[in-house]
Formats: structure tokens, C-alpha cells, sequence
């Protein structure tokens, strides 16, 4: 499928400056200042360079915490910048490589949204409409809409949290198992709903399982065909892809480790798998590459019209930090320098991974770490969006008691945000 033709807006030099350093939202984009003001170069907000020894730092912390190996791509205005660290194979010991390839787990929630939304906009689906207008009969209540599904505000328990209440006997009973979609919401129902339709953010990888549905039934066709022509060959991603159920992961790839819940337990290799249990809510397999094009050709308006676009960008708080929020598939950071960021964070058994751009799509960072099942490398991961988006910061002033507070919290001192069940 061709990419969207749709043209940008003209914009003030000034809002473009704001723009590319992250300082506001996609969403007020097009809002015109109370005042405007020549761009010149005392004027226009300097973007921060990346601070690469920070993104090392935080690969680092990763590995210390747990990780056989992490590594990270940025692009910018400047170009391309890598690093990795650790092994990618405990066994051979190969080192980690940038080109190779992994499972980016709920990542591929934001593929899955960007989909359902272009048959939004060709009026295949209505955002606003009850699910069970597409899908008679699959959910219990007809309030339950399109857009609850994308926003996790559905009410429909996440199955997961039973499937690997224990981490590893979990894991090893679906690993080579196929589910139906089905047979998923079934396991989803057979639960207590965590909210009332609309009420409040509750993630469940039952919403996406759902948003899969939606997708072949109105396309007629498997979900793999519709990432393939919609998103994979108009953005050229030769290294993403979606083979369930296939076990494999084709090509140079790095493998993932899962930590048991018992202390000290060995690593599982969890690198084959069907990832059936989770489909359309987790299973795309892509490099960081890939995700630098996918994330930063969704921020420009590659994939969507400027109103679809928008509406995907328009959050609400997941928690009371007021640095985190959601919007259709879409994760907002907002980080200590006062950057936004836009994108998704994956967890699946061995690996994480973090996909993010600005909201004008010009700098973007994909960071991945191979293993799974131990928080704190999590969180130590999410520390290279700060040095990457926000540079090296500043040292302490000597008068910083007079320093006004800062209205943003780095990320790095928050627990990461989680989209599978974790014991530690």
C-alpha cells in the first residue's frame, strides 16, 4: 500500500524549532503562539546533541542488573549513532550486534494500531463504535468501543497475568502452543473485568488479541498480510517481520534470556517460541534499525493523515507522575529536559525493548536488552532516552537551592513500565 500523500501544514519557524527539540506536543502542532517571535539564533531552542556516554552508561546498568547483553541506535539531524555492549549468545559468545534482529514484544502493539487506524480512516472500522458491531457476540458488554481496545481502557481482564503468574513453567506450557484469538478472549473473560468500559487505564494484552480480530475481519486476511503491505514494504523494513507460528527468528538475531522467579536460578533461553500467546499484541520481530524508520515515519505523518495522527498522539496519564502517558498504541514520555517522546516499550520472554521519537519524528532511539523478568534492567534501559533525547546534563549548580523545581522526573528514577506479568 502506497504511503499517505497527505501534505504537512505550514507552520511558524518558531513552532518548527519547538518541535524538533521536543518541547511540545504533536498534538498542539498546530496552534499558533500568542506572540510570535523571529526565529533567530538567540531565539531558537538549541537541540540537545546525545549524550552517548550516557546511553552507554545506561546499556551498562543494564547489563549489571541482569543482562547478557544491551545495545542502542539513535538517529538525528547529525546522523546515526550506535552502541552495544554484552554478548547476544551466552553460548558462543558472540558479541551483540546492531543489525541483529529480536522480538520487540508490545512494540508491536503500536504496528498493530497504525493498521486498524488506516481502515479507520478508509471506513472499514468506526473508532467510536461497539466492538460487537464488527465482531457480534465476542464481548460481553456492547459499550466496550474501538477505542477503548487502543487505549486499555476496555475492562477486559489481561490473561496473562494467570498464563505467568509462575515465570518460567508459564512460559515453557505455551511456548510451542498455537491459540485461536478466540481461545485468548475466552481466557480473558473467564476473568473478572478490571473496570468499567471507559473509566480508566488498565493495560491488557486481551484489547490488541481484540484489535487483531478487528483487523482480519475487516481486511479478510491474516494480520501478518496486513503489516506486510501496509507498514513493512512502504517503509522497506527487510528486517521486520511477523511468523506466527513459526518458532524461529530468521537471520542474525540475538538470543533471549528469561530469569526464573527463584533467586539465583539459571537463565532460560526463551529465543524459540510460537508467541501465540500473545499474536497481534506481541509477536513482530524487528531490529533497531527498523524501529528508528518505523517510529520517526509515524511522528512525520508517513503512515497516517494528519487527524489520525493526532488523534494518536492524544494522551491521557497512565499514573499519578504526570511523565507518562497513552494514547491510541501510543506511549508519551515526558522526560527531565522537558522533551516528549513518543512510542511504545516491549517486553517479552528475553528481551526488552524501548522505540521512541520526537514528536516531529526527526530523532529517534531504539534500545534493547536480552532478557526479561527482572525489573531493574527495565528501568536501567529507559535511562538511554534520557542521554539520548535530554544530552549530558548540566552540573549542580552552587546556588541550586534557589533553583526553581523541576516540573518533569527522570525516568531513570521511576520503576519501568511493565506490559507482562514480572515477579521481581
Amino acid at each position: 500500500m502506497p504511503l499517505s500523500s497527505h501534505r504537512r501544514l505550514a507552520v511558524s519557524a518558531t513552532l518548527v524549532a519547538a518541535l524538533a527539540a521536543g518541547l511540545i506536543p504533536a498534538t498542539s502542532a498546530f496552534a499558533a503562539p500568542a506572540a510570535p517571535v523571529p526565529a533567530t539564533a538567540a531565539t531558537t531552542p538549541a537541540v540537545p546533541a546525545p549524550d552517548m556516554d550516557g546511553v552507554v552508561a545506561a546499556l551498562d546498568s543494564a547489563m549489571a542488573k541482569g543482562a547478557p547483553g544491551a545495545m542502542a541506535r539513535f538517529t538525528g539531524p547529525d546522523g546515526v549513532r550506535t552502541r552495544t555492549v554484552g554478548v547476544q549468545d551466552r553460548v558462543s559468545g558472540a558479541p551483540m550486534t546492531i543489525r541483529s534482529r529480536f522480538r520487540i514484544g508490545s512494540v508491536s502493539k503500536t504496528f498493530s494500531t497504525v493498521v486498524l487506524l488506516q481502515l479507520v480512516e478508509e471506513g472499514r472500522l468506526e473508532l467510536d463504535a461497539p466492538v460487537n458491531r464488527f465482531l457480534p457476540g465476542l464481548l460481553p458488554d456492547d459499550r466496550i468501543t474501538v477505542r477503548h481496545l487502543l487505549t486499555h481502557r476496555s475492562g477486559l481482564a489481561d490473561y496473562t497475568n494467570a498464563m505467568f503468574e509462575h515465570t518460567v513453567p508459564g512460559f515453557e506450557s505455551v511456548r510451542n502452543r498455537v491459540f485461536s484469538y478466540q481461545e485468548l478472549v475466552d481466557l480473558s473473560l473467564a476473568e473478572p473485568r478490571t473496570t468499567e468500559p471507559g473509566v480508566s487505564y488498565a493495560y491488557s494484552n486481551t484489547n490488541f488479541v481484540v484489535v487483531g480480530m478487528l483487523i482480519e475481519k475487516a481486511t479478510g486476511r491474516p494480520v501478518a498480510d496486513a503489516y506486510e503491505r501496509r507498514i513493512f514494504k512502504p517503509l522497506k523494513l527487510r528486517n521486520t517481520s511477523y511468523v506466527h507460528p513459526d518458532t524461529r527468528i530468521r537471520g542474525t538475531h540475538v538470543r533471549g534470556y528469561l530469569h526464573p522467579d527463584e533467586e539465583g536460578g539459571a537463565l532460560v533461553d526463551s529465543t524459540e517460541q510460537t508467541v501465540s500467546w500473545a499474536q497481534s499484541a506481541g509477536a513482530v520481530i524487528s531490529d533497531p534499525a527498523d524501529l528508528n524508520t518505523f517510529t520517526s515515519a509515524l511522528l512525520r505523518g508517513r503512515l497516517l493523515s494528519p487527524a489520525m495522527r493526532e488523534a494518536m498522539t492524544t494522551v491521557t496519564p497512565t499514573d499519578a507522575t504526570n511523565t507518562r502517558f497513552y494514547g491510541l498504541g501510543l506511549r508519551r514520555y515526558d522526560l527531565s529536559c522537558g522533551t516528549r517522546v513518543y512510542g511504545h516499550t516491549g517486553t517479552v520472554q528475553g528481551f526488552y525493548t524501548y522505540a521512541f521519537s520526537t514528536g516531529d519524528g526527526r530523532r529517534s532511539l531504539a534500545a534493547t536488552a536480552n532478557t526479561s523478568n527482572r525489573g531493574a534492567v527495565n528501568t536501567a534501559l529507559g535511562g538511554t532516552l534520557e542521554a539520548a533525547f535530554c544530552g549530558k546534563k548540566p552540573a549542580p549548580a552552587a546556588s541550586s537551592r534557589s533553583a526553581a523545581p523541576s516540573t518533569a522526573r527522570d525516568l531513570t528514577s521511576l520503576p519501568a513500565e511493565r506490559d507482562l506479568p514480572e515477579r521481581r
